[in-house]
């Protein structure tokens, strides 16, 4: 299966705003390029993808890609779905039949996760042409990880509740989708309360005990 990854990432300039009573701007920002680098290294490391394509608004994220040794695209138009949409557009015109999507701010990601996610794809398409495996975030409502198989399988729906829109979306067009689920790929940072969670699970003492892992 050639299959790409994909990983949307706004900005670097006001990123995770819901942290701006605990963490600074710079604080914030470092967060995010670390999260970013530990997601690529990890899929990286996997040898699973054909190509890693982080996909963005900012011209300082497609300089910090090419570093990350990613192939990168500034997108035409602003917004989540649109990058992904023009994402998964270039991943196909150069060959992909497979897209694996993952947002950059899950730090605790490793192999295992990911190789998960991707056999229980595989298993889905043993008897389906055109399929989707997604893995919504720890409360159910967003979409965390998803592969489609052709990459366009569906319409993308991220944002309030997407886990039940791209539900929606599959059943729409009759495309088989399957929930899968991994811990490691669920827990997205967000908000104070999940990173607290994130370095209390890693024994870090503070932030910059990440930061500088």
């Amino acid at each position: 299966m050639t299959i790409w990854s994909l990983v949307p990432i706004k900005s670097f300039k006001r990123p995770k705003s819901r942290l701006n009573d605990i963490l600074s701007l710079d604080e914030r920002r470092s967060l995010v390029r670390k999260m970013l680098s530990d997601v690529i290294k990890v899929q990286q490391n996997t040898k699973a993808f054909t190509e890693h394509l982080i996909v963005t608004e900012d011209e300082e994220v497609i300089r910090f890609a090419k570093k990350l040794g990613c192939k990168s695209l500034l997108q035409k138009k602003p917004g989540l779905n649109q990058g992904v949409k023009e994402g998964v557009s270039y991943s196909m015109s150069n060959g992909a039949k497979s897209i694996f999507i993952m947002h950059g701010d899950i730090p605790g990601v490793d192999q295992a996760s990911i190789f998960s996610i991707i056999n229980a794809h595989n298993e889905l398409l043993i008897n389906n042409v055109a399929a989707v495996t997604l893995l919504p975030d720890t409360i159910g409502a967003g979409t965390n990880c998803m592969i489609c198989t052709p990459p366009n399988a569906i319409k993308f729906r991220y944002g309030i509740d997407s886990c039940s829109y791209h539900l929606e979306e599959a059943g729409q067009v009759k495309v088989k989708i399957k929930i899968h689920k991994a811990n490691k790929l669920s827990a997205d940072i967000d908000v104070r309360q999940d990173l607290d969670d994130f370095l209390t699970e890693r024994k870090y003492l503070n932030l910059e005990g990440y930061l500088n892992s």
